[in-house]
């Protein structure tokens, strides 16, 4: 009977919807930013609190710690690939602003290897 009621209450749970991040635009061509030095040091500066913050980048700003300590699970695909491409485009371009992400929302390294493989491919 209990190994019943524990399928029961296990079922229960598998069938919650996933309560996915909201973004202000998930079709944003990330690709387009990372290779546009000015437009990468103006979302990387929001991010870091350097700079002013558009709707987009404020939209993503608010989910950043959250997606990477939960390994994004709260991520559609179109934010995990927009996560993959930012920080990969971040690395190649800018290595110490990369850096300095790294230091803001991962200071113990505890999250981002995580993170990246559940990013990565996407």
């Amino acid at each position: 009977m209990k190994i019943i009621v524990l399928l029961a209450v296990v079922c229960d749970a598998l069938a919650v919807p996933i309560d996915y991040f909201t973004t202000a635009d998930d079709n944003l061509d990330m690709k387009a930013v990372v290779d546009d030095s000015a437009k990468l040091k103006a979302m990387t500066d929001c991010f870091l609190d350097r700079g002013d913050c558009d709707e987009v980048a404020m939209s993503y700003k608010k989910i950043i710690r959250e997606g990477i300590e939960c390994t994004c699970t709260r991520c559609n695909d179109a934010q995990k690939h927009l996560a993959n491409t930012y920080m990969n485009g971040l690395l190649s371009n800018a290595p110490a602003d990369h850096d300095s992400f790294l230091k803001k929302f991962d200071p113990d390294g505890k999250y981002m290897t995580k993170f990246m493989k559940a990013v990565n491919g996407f």
